[in-house]
């Protein structure tokens, strides 16, 4: 598989506002149910859809954007090849793909899975091209995702890695439960953890309660898989912290679903916290976040008396923009300095307290660098010009901004200290950092 993906999502706000910049081929005979599966997948993903009416127009596609898409959705029954030729066509161009078909017999479907087809969708199923139009997101974000096999046994283990690889995840082996814990210090971004249950020296389930002792169940999927007949042991899994688990042998159609599911469990979850930690118009961090998380920060620089930093910045004449240019406008000018603002300040914490106040905390850094680094930002935002709409000219705005460096007994009253500098800033002319 030669794609290449031109951009890589970075928050769980991204994964629901995912764009997939690589064509899909849809190769459907039927041009009503061609034409939803296109629209349902541009519709989701905003992507390009290149739709074939017959195996020979899928073969001119494939001849011209083979390298380019991420996936075929292939009905099996075309006028020109009736009995599931177009898999094999997909397949020699090195092409990912789902089969659709109306015969769900067993027998066929794993005929057809054995060819190294995605997943095999029953067309008579109402939610079939749901179904399809998630797994291609799926898909595309899984290219970005590490899962780790936790297995003693190498055959074992290479089988599950096989099944895997299928579905585009990067694949770390463990074969003990200790290099298991090295392996997930060293690839702290490994989102799932499939772990068999009898390992010498420390089994499954040990693993998965020292793992949770540092992942929380929104940040890690653990899987437990056992062969045992035991009907304790998945309880056992469970309340030891592990989000499924999975009894040998089981299908590669089974493994797909379990951990597709479990990915997108942790993709709400995420989305959840980001809209509770985010702004939702700026994406920087709002103001709870910055009390809570920048706070427990701030207590441990403190105790470690490390140099920190607080600065309070204030869009200078920000109620004059809205009332000149509307409300819209002043959304347009809040976005782009907070872009602004979240490249100078990258490495620290940023967040957005309300209306055009944005604050940023910096630790372990001299506090007259810090000052530097404002006042370059500073100077940034007034070399800005920003375009609200064709028909107004582009807006200067400026920034003036307070600083501290003094601890206080939290980071609120630091702020405040900050905030009364801001104040001395505006008073005395604005467009200046006074610390």
């Amino acid at each position: 598989m030669s794609l290449r993906l031109k951009k890589r999502t970075t928050s769980a706000l991204d994964n629901f506002n995912l764009i997939i910049d690589t064509p899909i081929l849809v190769i459907e005979d039927s041009k009503p149910l061609a034409h939803m599966l296109s629209v349902m997948l541009k519709k989701q993903w905003g992507c390009e859809v290149h739709v074939a009416y017959s195996y020979a127009q899928a073969k001119e596609y494939l001849n011209k954007y083979r390298y380019d898409y991420l996936i075929a959705i292939c009905d099996l029954t075309l006028p020109d090849a009736p009995n599931g030729e177009i898999i094999d066509l997909v397949s020699k161009a090195k092409v990912q793909s789902i089969a659709i078909s109306g015969n769900y017999d067993s027998a066929y479907v794993k005929t057809i899975l054995d060819k190294g087809v995605i997943d095999f969708i029953d067309k008579g199923n109402t939610n079939a091209y749901k179904y399809a139009t998630e797994l291609v997101g799926r898909l595309y974000k899984n290219y970005q995702i590490k899962i780790m096999i936790v297995d003693d046994s190498k055959t074992s283990s290479d089988i599950l890695k096989f099944m895997l690889e299928k579905l585009n995840f990067t694949i770390i082996c463990a074969s003990n439960g200790q290099q298991a814990l090295e392996l997930l210090n060293e690839n702290k971004d490994t989102r799932i953890v499939l772990t068999d249950f009898a390992m010498p020296e420390m089994d499954g389930v040990e693993l998965t309660y020292r793992i949770r002792q540092n992942y929380s169940k929104d940040s890690l999927v653990i899987i437990g898989i056992s062969g045992l007949n035991d009907e304790m042991l998945s309880a056992n899994f469970i309340k030891n912290g592990a989000n499924d688990f999975l009894i040998k042998p089981f299908s590669y159609s089974e493994l797909l679903c379990r951990v597709n599911q479990n990915l997108d469990m942790l993709d709400h979850l995420a989305y959840i916290n980001s809209l509770a930690n985010h702004d939702f118009m700026t994406k920087v961090n709002n103001r709870r976040y910055f009390f809570t998380e920048g706070n427990k920060g701030y207590l441990k620089a403190k105790k470690l008396e490390l140099p920190s930093s607080v600065f309070m910045m204030d869009i200078d004449h920000f109620k004059k923009i809205n009332d000149t240019y509307g409300h819209d406008c002043g959304d347009i000018v809040l976005i782009n300095f907070a872009k602004i603002l979240s490249e100078y300040f990258k490495d620290h914490l940023v967040a957005r307290l309300g209306g055009e106040e944005f604050a940023v905390i910096i630790h372990n850094l001299p506090h007259e660098q810090n000052i530097e680094l404002a006042n370059t930002f500073r100077e940034a935002i007034a070399a800005t010009a920003i375009k609200c709409d064709s028909e107004n000219e582009a807006i200067s705005i400026t920034v003036s901004i307070g600083g501290s460096n003094v601890y206080e007994e939290n980071i609120d009253m630091m702020l405040k200290s900050a905030d009364k500098n801001l104040y001395e800033a505006k008073e005395s002319g604005r467009n200046k950092v006074i610390a």
